[in-house]
């Protein structure tokens, strides 16, 4: 594992960290860098709604520039059921759950490892 890719392993567990912080669930990565497409993983995440969702993509892009990462590209903002952010080499997915499950981007990539963030459960 170089050291490109164990960066890129730190900053998603810094990702999920503050996806949680803002009550995403279902927190997953995906390793792409063995595809051939430009970007080294997915972060996939639910938030339940359309404001939680916007909140969700502001905190993870102001933590994304925190670690160095520059957004490239964003779409979904506004109507906010998949919104993507594009940091290059890292694509940011927050969805709300039933277009999550619609498009289940972990089927279609199921043949790239993945890692699960276990979801914060307050008691």
């Amino acid at each position: 594992m170089g050291d490109e890719y164990s960066a890129t392993l730190d900053i998603l567990e810094t990702l999920a960290e503050a996806a949680h912080e803002r009550h995403g669930t279902d927190v997953v990565a995906l390793d792409m860098s063995g595809v051939p497409l430009p970007m080294e993983a997915f972060l996939i995440v639910t938030a339940e709604n359309r404001i939680q969702a916007r909140a969700m993509a502001d905190h993870l892009e102001k933590n994304a520039r925190k670690a160095g990462l520059t957004r490239h590209h964003l779409e979904g903002y506004e109507e906010g059921s998949w919104i993507l952010l594009d940091m290059v080499d890292l694509v940011i997915h927050v969805f709300l759950p039933e277009t999550r499950e619609y498009y289940n981007l972990e089927m279609l990539w199921s043949d790239v490892p993945s890692m699960e963030y276990d979801d914060r459960r307050e008691v």
